[in-house]
């Protein structure tokens, strides 16, 4: 059963939806203000630095951790429809993976749609990567990220697997939009579980997609990763509330991955909200996510993974999707 934390911030979520869903795309600036708003109850963890950091993209953070791992830097992407959001949104499950992984974490600043459309925010966070090359020389790199910023992740890990990059060490994404396509919001969990997600809605996707792609198609480059050949990425670790809009979405790319041969974990929570992982260390599910995701950082870069597909595995399996 939900915990009492979380039914009061799913109504907290549910009245935002109903604000977004009346303003629409008029808003905008209204809408990046209650989610940078929303950022400030979200304070990075006792014992984890938190500065912004110069020599990248400006406004990208920092969040170490006393005692961090010198083989390991984390790249985590936050969310917000390409359309809003910062760091600063993301500061307090930032320090949280810092914690648990005892790794260095990096939270990009990049460019916002409809000003910047893709692949803007795709090459800012490219460049924020560059810089955690350099933050700690010889260690490997963990990219993630939650909603749009999983879209983000994931093209960015499709683009370093390009450029040939070796120090790449693994990806985790939480409720991912992969696929950007129009009639993708007309079918399935957009459609299935638009009456449970107290997020995101069907009429929220096409307004994402338009002004993210600006007139390019979904399949273009790295803009839908669920249509890319996943051939070749690192190992990859997956959440995704079965309560969503972007379920749909997250099977489609465990799928995927899974039948190119890349060793993937899949952990559908039942009945969560689109990127509750955000509020690690004050809503118990989401401290427990941000460890399990920990976990398998860890295993990766201590050499524990094991090869293979892991479809099932976590609080849900997927025969408890059909029946929530």
């Amino acid at each position: 059963m939900p915990s009492r934390t979380y039914e009061l911030l799913a109504n907290l979520f549910r009245e935002a939806r109903e604000a977004q869903l009346t303003a629409g795309r008029a808003e905008l600036t209204e809408e990046r203000n209650q989610h940078e708003a929303l950022g400030d109850g979200y304070q990075p963890r006792a014992g984890v630095s938190d500065e912004l950091i110069e020599g990248t993209v400006p406004g990208t953070r920092l969040m170490t951790p006393a005692g961090a791992r010198d083989d390991l830097v984390i790249v985590f992407v936050h969310g917000g429809g390409f359309r809003t959001g910062s760091p600063r949104t993301i500061r307090q499950l930032g320090s949280q993976l810092a914690l648990n992984a005892r790794a260095r974490v990096l939270l990009p600043k990049y460019r916002l749609a409809p000003e910047h459309p893709y692949p803007a925010a795709l090459d800012d966070c490219e460049s924020v990567y560059t810089h955690a090359l350099s933050l700690v020389p010889g260690a490997k790199v963990v990219i993630g990220g939650e909603s749009a910023g999983a879209n983000l992740a994931a093209a960015l890990l499709l683009r370093r697997r390009d450029a040939g990059d070796e120090r790449v060490l693994a990806g985790f994404l939480y409720g991912g939009v992969f696929d950007l396509s129009l009639e993708n919001y007309t079918a399935g969990s957009w459609v299935g579980n638009a009456g449970t997600d107290l997020a995101l809605h069907p009429a929220l996707g096409p307004i994402m997609t338009c002004d993210y792609l600006a007139g390019q198609r979904a399949s273009d480059g790295y803009a839908s990763p669920a249509l890319c050949d996943l051939t070749g990425l690192p190992p990859l670790f997956l959440q995704v509330s079965s309560a969503e809009c972007l379920l749909d979405d997250t099977l489609a790319l465990t799928t995927a991955a899974a039948r190119a041969g890349v060793h993937v974990e899949l952990e559908v929570w039942p009945r969560m909200l689109h990127s509750w992982q955000a509020a690690a260390g004050f809503l118990p599910e989401a401290t427990e996510a941000v460890e399990r995701t920990a976990a398998f950082i860890q295993r990766v870069a201590d050499g524990r993974i094991v090869d293979g597909a892991e479809l099932s595995g976590g609080p849900a399996s997927l025969d408890d999707i059909q029946q929530s």
